[in-house]
């Protein structure tokens, strides 16, 4: 990143030196999603690019909290993503568990970056950012990609 700036997204977009962090359309791990914009911010990003979810809004709001209290000079934009359509970066994989053998040795765990996929028992949501390895993985092919979507009319809550 960049030492901080006083001046503020703003001027930092009007000089062409802006930096936007991208925590992933499809993350909803809120305790990393809250570190990791802080850490994000206090490095100097002028925008924070995450999910459109109340809840993760909420816990990015809280890192970029941090991060003033911290030294954080001036506060970066807080910007939400919203899907157009299918969107890969707008999905999570999903399967019913109860029709995996029980011997699977469950390759699609053994792919998972961010662990979404346990030993046992079904995808844990707000871990799946959607990276889609675990699709081809899967030895009876179990698993699919869910799309998320969010009405453009239920944006302006998420920001106030």
């Amino acid at each position: 990143m960049r030492p901080n700036q006083p001046d503020g997204p703003r001027h930092a977009l009007a000089a062409g030196r802006w930096v936007k962090w991208i925590g992933g359309a499809s993350n909803h791990d809120l305790a990393a999603l809250e570190d990791l914009a802080a850490l994000a911010a206090l490095a100097g990003a002028d925008c924070l690019d995450v999910a459109a979810d109340g809840a993760v809004v909420a816990a990015v709001r809280r890192g970029m909290d941090w991060a003033q209290q911290h030294g954080r000079p001036s506060r970066p934009w807080l910007m939400v993503s919203l899907s157009d359509g299918e969107d890969p970066h707008f999905r999570k994989a999903w399967f019913d568990p109860s029709r995996c053998p029980a011997d699977c040795p469950r390759p699609c765990a053994k792919v998972c970056p961010p662990l979404a996929i346990p030993a046992q028992g079904p995808v844990l949501a707000e871990r799946c950012y959607g990276c889609g390895r675990c699709l081809p993985v899967c030895p009876l092919g179990l698993i699919e990609e869910r799309s998320m979507a969010m009405s453009p009319q239920a944006l302006p809550a998420l920001l106030r």
